[in-house]
């Protein structure tokens, strides 16, 4: 059994990986957590909205006709805040590097495009742990519709004015554009980018474990390094 490598140095890393569903996200974090695990480094994979209890919660509300885009806004947020008490922080504070499909982002723009204000995103992205790099997966919304259908399920948002627009012929493509734009707004305000390192990959997965490798091993010098966790 290969020895696991110490991360200590870095205090954890955390490696967020962020883009419109179908632009690839998966695919990323599975081929980044195989190449860090097999060089001996201790991973994990964290994902957004994985808190069964409140998805079925959200399930119920949609079902019944409940489910508006506030509501719907405040159990996503009560989702990512116990896991990040409960599994995020907890896995950097033991120097893990942690993967996450989706992090804080995600949740800003799409309150941003359902209409759900997003007092409680603000509030939360002020005091959360920053990324070290956040992988931006720019695909194009029309190759992501196409993917999204070909898998044969339906994207899921609660813009009730985009579902009832009797005019968009094609109301999912339209979705995933204006939540790509809304991703572009992001990542190009200045606050964000000093945040942390924001890097456009285009599923380039290769280029990924390059910067990745690159970073641990001291050769990105260039980049703000991540700050300890206290």
């Amino acid at each position: 059994m290969q020895q696991e490598k110490n991360t200590s140095s870095v205090n954890g890393m955390l490696i967020v990986f962020e883009g419109i569903s179908g632009c690839g996200k998966s695919e990323s974090v599975r081929a980044l957590r195989k190449y860090l695990t097999d060089n001996g480094y201790k991973t994990s994979v964290w994902e957004w909205n994985s808190n069964k209890v409140i998805r079925n919660i959200i399930k119920v509300f949609d079902s019944r006709g409940l489910l508006t885009p506030s509501i719907y806004s405040f159990f996503q947020w009560i989702s990512f805040l116990i896991d990040y008490l409960f599994k995020v922080v907890p896995l950097l504070k033991k120097n893990y590097i942690l993967i996450a499909d989706r992090y804080i982002y995600t949740g800003l723009t799409r309150d941003d495009v359902n209409g759900a204000g997003g007092a409680m995103g603000r509030l939360l992205h002020r005091v959360v742990i920053k990324p070290t790099v956040v992988f931006f997966l720019d695909v194009s919304p029309e190759v992501c519709d196409r993917r999204i259908k070909k898998r044969g399920k339906e994207l899921f948002h609660t813009n009730k004015l985009i579902r009832k627009n009797k005019l968009l012929k094609n109301k999912e493509l339209y979705y995933l554009t204006k939540l790509r734009s809304k991703y572009l707004c992001l990542f190009n305000d200045k606050k964000i980018q000093n945040e942390t390192n924001i890097i456009t990959v285009n599923e380039d997965t290769d280029a990924v474990l390059k910067y990745v490798d690159d970073y641990i091993s001291g050769r990105r010098e260039t980049y703000e390094y991540f700050k300890p966790i206290n």
